[in-house]
């Protein structure tokens, strides 16, 4: 499908689920629980190697190093041993010498038993097979077969979004996957960078010398020079311009930043950075500041930011609104999904959600 530039004039549709509730600790004595909707359990009573989760499932690698994942009040095996594990919103990826396995939504699958290389977005996982140099893409519990390679083709994380991906023929063809389908962009044998996120991808236009993007289905002109840096999060871009100002485009939409801007972290559905000795957020196409104070040890996901706050207890940015989560002094927290783990002392933990603290 060939695409024209347009407008940007499509309505934002956030795909954030708000009901993330899923969390763990371990105590003094390497008990791991887990936290799931205000309700705590011990799900493991053993030594273990590593433990990650999202905001549906817990992961963790026993004493032997194989991967378990606690989903549903189920534990499933997803490998014996692994080399690499890769952790996401939606899927947990599995590497193991060259097999390569992804679980999803309660369900683990084989995607290669000879995996040359991968790079995984929340939901979708491109890969390359050693066997014929087959590239692959995973995505909504399918393997879809993309090209035959001749040696190995190179994948670039930031070539590969949330539920995009760049992919590049040997006869100079650009085109962007998105929503099962692919999208032509471009054919230069000009290097070309691209940043993808969720429904949208960024890049500078070699062919016309403008920073474009594709943004759900359409291409469009951002601006009519380079941009001189760029990142793409949920459905929006941030780049710095030739004039050097820091601007985020969401549909017709720019916000201007500022100059002069210090520090600069694009996630999933934030832009922080620090603006002349203050810690600065863009959320939502509106800037917020945080508490008069600048920020550095912080933690992100799904629109909430959480850090230390001035007397050792632990405050939030909770999309859009600016609150204390606790003002007792804590040795540590964990940010996962909309719930925040509060560590005391060895064994002496509370998880705030909701607006609420649960005191284990």
């Amino acid at each position: 499908m060939i695409l024209h530039k347009v407008s940007f004039c499509l309505f934002f549709l956030s795909s954030f689920v708000y009901a993330q509730n899923v969390t763990f600790f371990k105590d003094a004595n390497n008990r791991l629980y887990k936290f799931d909707s205000g309700q705590f359990e011990q799900i493991y009573y053993q030594h273990i190697k590593d433990v990650i989760a999202t905001t549906k499932h817990v992961c963790l690698v026993d004493s032997k190093g194989d991967v378990f994942v606690h989903y549903n009040g189920e534990k499933i095996m997803v490998a014996q041993t692994y080399n690499e594990l890769v952790n996401t919103d939606h899927i947990i990826l599995v590497r193991t010498a060259s097999v390569l396995r992804v679980f999803d939504e309660g369900v683990v699958h084989m995607l290669s038993p000879n995996a040359i290389s991968f790079a995984a977005g929340d939901s979708l996982v491109l890969f390359q097979d050693v066997v014929g140099g087959y590239l692959r893409y995973y995505y909504q519990n399918q393997i879809h077969e993309i090209s035959m390679i001749v040696g190995d083709y190179p994948l670039s994380k930031n070539e590969v979004g949330s539920n995009t991906f760049i992919y590049k023929d040997n006869a100079g063809n650009h085109s962007v996957f998105w929503h099962g389908k692919f999208y032509e962009l471009l054919n230069t044998r000009l290097p070309v960078g691209y940043s993808a996120g969720q429904d949208v991808v960024a890049f500078n236009d070699p062919q016309n010398n403008t920073f474009s993007a594709f943004d759900n289905g359409y291409i469009i002109d951002v601006d009519g020079q380079f941009a001189q840096r760029y990142e793409c999060g949920d459905n929006f871009i941030y780049y710095q311009d030739a004039g050097d100002v820091h601007k985020v485009v969401r549909e017709e939409r720019v916000t201007d930043l500022g100059l002069d801007l210090k520090n600069i972290d694009v996630t999933d559905s934030l832009v922080i950075y620090q603006d002349y000795g203050a810690t600065k957020i863009w959320y939502n196409e509106k800037i917020y500041q945080l508490f008069n104070m600048v920020v550095t040890d912080y933690q992100t996901d799904g629109g909430i930011v959480a850090y230390k706050n001035n007397v050792g207890g632990v405050s939030a940015f909770v999309r859009g609104k600016e609150q204390d989560v606790t003002n007792t002094r804590v040795e540590d927290f964990r940010l996962i999904g909309s719930t925040i783990v509060l560590k005391y002392g060895p064994s002496s933990y509370s998880v705030w959600w909701n607006g609420k603290i649960y005191d284990f």
